[in-house]
């Protein structure tokens, strides 16, 4: 009989109704081919009750599979290159917007984050409860990085190019600045206020001269967000960090959160046990 902690490692979940069980299949940035969609519904017909369940977080659901089908539908998925999702105390899927592959307001490639994570911690074992990651690739936020454990939300810092000529006070950056954060001087001339900004990147792309230009580029990372029991949004930590940096800070916020949770605490309950301060120093690059 396989106990029921390897059964969740392996995406397997039980459900309501007796002797039945749901597969969750795992969906790598919420992209599959069409041909995998195919052999999913055929696996459903073949092995469940013949319908498929989207998860909240970008997986598909196989449901009404008997226990003893567990090896069976585990190689069949295989054999069409994917793999199944994971519950339980474990780093989940990291979920993920389209970021600038498709979407006009993506900053950053928000797929090549999610790849990096997943390919560093994903479905790590032997954690005190489940560990959720989400990659925004701007402020709207679709992927929702306030409600995870480790977000990072796309970031595009502006900075205003002074040299005399440089800019014509069209106007049009403080146009499009949806906070409030661009004024115009005197002479019509952009003055930046950097704490209203959300760095979405609005004005960098609008300024049809090149005067206002990202000075930097990379992603907001947010730290014990939670829409559990007691959901809270996560605390943004300041600054605009690279990839690989961001790669970084989810490792250490996860080796932290395996250091000093007492019992099944989630990441959000050891960092205001701790104290945020005390806790971002062992995990800040």
């Amino acid at each position: 009989m396989i106990d029921e902690s390897t059964l969740k490692g392996g995406g397997f979940l039980k459900l309501r109704q007796k002797d039945r069980w749901a597969v969750r299949v795992r969906v790598p940035n919420g992209d599959m081919s069409v041909e995998q969609l195919a052999a999913l519904a055929a696996l459903a017909r073949r092995f469940g009750d013949g319908e498929i369940h989207l998860s909240v977080r970008q997986s598909l659901e196989i449901r009404g599979v008997r226990i003893e089908q567990f090896e069976e539908i585990k190689a069949a998925l295989e054999q069409v290159g994917l793999g199944p999702g994971v519950c339980g105390p474990r780093a989940r899927n990291t979920v993920v917007c389209p970021g600038v592959l498709t979407c006009r307001r993506g900053l950053n490639n928000t797929t090549e984050l999610a790849d990096r994570l997943t390919e560093r911690f994903y479905a790590r074992e032997g954690l005190p409860h489940k560990f959720k990651t989400a990659v925004s690739g701007c402020p709207a936020s679709c992927a929702k990085p306030q409600g995870n454990d480790v977000g990072f939300m796309g970031a595009v810092e502006p900075v205003f190019d002074e040299v005399e000529g440089a800019c014509i006070a069209c106007g049009v950056c403080a146009g499009v600045c949806p906070t409030g954060a661009i004024t115009l001087d005197s002479r019509g001339r952009p003055v930046i206020d950097l704490d209203k900004c959300d760095l979405d990147g609005e004005c960098v792309s609008a300024c049809p001269t090149g005067a206002i230009r990202a000075s930097k580029r990379g992603w907001r990372v947010f730290l014990g967000g939670n829409f559990g029991r007691h959901p809270a949004l996560a605390y943004e930590v300041g600054g605009v960090i690279s990839t690989e940096d961001a790669v970084e800070f989810a490792e250490r916020a996860l080796e932290a959160f395996q250091r000093h949770a007492q019992g099944r605490e989630r990441l959000r309950v050891v960092v205001d046990r701790m104290g945020l301060d005390a806790f971002l120093k062992e995990v800040r690059p």
